[in-house]
């Protein structure tokens, strides 16, 4: 009976440790990605995202950020520009596995998110925010 609950004990462990770093650094940049393409749909954004160019990853005492460099095409002329994106996220891991959840996301000067559990700006587009994270890594 011990010996089956040492098994059982360790292949829990396991499981919530299942996703390495990698893995989870990839979740973690689809969903950026996708908060960032729902908020920039807005009419107040004059750009979209064309694509990203490349993923950077960091962990901070408020939890793992993840940059996003990306090319935006202007939504009426079509011309490019080269721009960086910020998103963070605050991470648990326990027995029953690995969670995030987007923290701030930033393009340029406007900051979406919420700060030590305030919502910032508008609780519309904090629930678009989350929405299309949320959706993007399940």
């Amino acid at each position: 009976m011990r010996k089956y609950l040492v098994c059982l004990l360790a292949i829990s462990l396991l499981s919530a440790c299942g996703d390495g770093r990698g893995e989870k650094d990839k979740k973690l940049a689809l969903g950026c990605q996708a908060g960032l393409k729902a908020l920039l749909a807005q009419d107040k954004f004059d750009r979209q995202i064309d694509k990203v160019t490349s993923r950077k990853f960091k962990d901070e005492s408020e939890g793992r950020r993840v940059t996003l460099k990306a090319t935006t095409k202007n939504k009426q002329f079509g011309y490019e520009k080269d721009e960086s994106f910020n998103c963070l996220f605050a991470e648990t891991s326990n027995i029953l596995g690995w969670k995030a959840e987007v923290q701030q996301l930033n393009i340029g000067e406007d900051v979406f998110g919420k700060k030590d559990g305030q919502i910032i700006g508008d609780m519309n587009d904090f629930l678009e925010l989350t929405g299309a994270v949320e959706a993007a890594m399940k």
